[in-house]
């Protein structure tokens, strides 16, 4: 497979996996409510698909080890698209739509990791950038978060799960293609182990850092619409800022692997966290259009910069074959942990203090955040330098 073709099926893959993310995220809570569900049941099922990404990616990041990366993602995708199927069928029933969201959600929080892993293996391999490809799942993600919106416009919600069953198809179908690097047969050769970085206080305090900085999110991806309409700004304005910060999220990563490689990890990582913090600072005291527009921007440094960065943090310290596994740690600590957290945190603050005060302490909560950053890159050793 050469490696233009390749990398062209990397790219297939986050974008048609990020089409079917796109058409998620937006509707889920608009579907549910169309299912008679209330507040909290929506609240209730919304943090199921966060907190299932915390346990579910080390499991499978585990047993990758086992069945190789190819199998989990291709099995990760197809009995996704099973779960979202079976939603047709549950009824508006709360249980059975917890118990499909769990199970649906298990098996989505397999894929993204060990494909994230297979990529940064290739891009070493062939002196490729991580970012290029990355960026095609970002720009999916925006066609499909305004696509869904038209088909919705049209169909209503029952255009919500086929539109996202067929993407899920189609992120089976193009994950039998991705290369995965060499197999490793464990019969064969000693499975490393994971006891000499878990050891390492660098990688804790590192992962206590991003799950801080996701959490800090918790209050942008549930609530800044609400905010910014409550502020003078229509629906369509408030569609396109979400679309502009991702447009911005995307030329991050277009450009992002230079940024790395001409001012290291360490400084890019620690700009991203000072920018979350001034993030929410500005749409706490300062939500005017002017203002909120210009913020919007950096969202390439509170979530491209932020990811890239910690790709490349993950990389270094679980090479090879315990990079699946490195990757599982992160997307569950960070993404799952965080993310589950920081949404829930949100809610209550919200309802407690308000908009302003909410957003104002999710930008302290990225600075406390840069702290722990800079403990856990300093002098943090490498794995390789650990088992050499």
């Amino acid at each position: 497979m050469g490696i233009e073709r390749e990398g062209g099926w990397l790219a297939a893959f986050y974008f048609v996996y990020f089409c079917a993310l796109g058409a998620f995220m937006p509707y889920w809570g608009p579907w549910l409510h169309a299912q008679g569900q209330t507040p909290l049941a929506i609240g209730i099922l919304t943090a199921a698909v966060q907190f299932s990404k915390v346990l579910a990616p080390n499991l499978w990041g585990w047993l990758s080890h086992f069945w190789g990366s190819r199998r989990i993602v291709m099995l990760g995708t197809l009995l996704t698209a099973a779960g979202f199927l079976a939603l047709e069928f549950s009824d508006g029933h709360f249980l059975v739509i917890l118990l499909i969201t769990l199970a649906f959600s298990f098996f989505w929080a397999a894929t993204l990791p060990l494909v994230d892993a297979a990529t940064m293996d290739w891009a070493q391999r062939r002196s490729a950038a991580y970012g290029r490809i990355r960026l095609w799942g970002s720009l999916g993600f925006i066609a499909l978060s305004l696509g869904m919106g038209v088909f919705i416009s049209n169909w209503g919600m029952r255009a919500f799960l086929p539109g996202i069953l067929v993407f899920l198809v189609l992120a089976w179908w193009v994950s039998r293609h991705l290369p995965y690097g060499i197999p490793t047969h464990p019969s064969h050769q000693l499975r490393p182990r994971m006891s000499p970085v878990l050891q390492d206080a660098g990688l804790w305090f590192f992962l206590l850092a991003g799950l801080l900085e996701q959490a800090s999110h918790g209050v942008y991806y549930a609530f800044y619409s609400i905010y910014a309409e409550a502020h003078g700004l229509s629906s369509s304005s408030v569609g396109m800022l979400w679309s502009f910060a991702v447009l911005c999220e995307v030329a991050f990563f277009w450009w992002g692997d230079r940024f790395i490689r001409r001012f290291g990890v360490p400084l890019v990582f620690t700009a991203s966290f000072f920018l979350t913090a001034l993030r929410w600072g500005v749409i706490a005291w300062w939500p005017g259009l002017l203002w909120i527009v210009l913020v919007q921007s950096l969202h390439a440094a509170s979530y491209a910069a932020f990811h890239l960065a910690a790709v490349h943090w993950v990389s270094e310290r679980f090479p090879g074959a315990l990079r699946a596994r490195g990757m599982a740690l992160y997307a569950s600590m960070v993404y799952g942990l965080g993310g589950g957290l920081g949404a829930l945190a949100a809610g209550w603050s919200w309802a407690q203090w308000g908009g302003q005060l909410t957003f104002a302490g999710a930008g302290l909560v990225a600075l406390l955040a840069s702290v722990f950053l800079i403990k856990g890159l300093r002098g943090s050793p490498t794995l390789e330098k650990k088992t050499s």
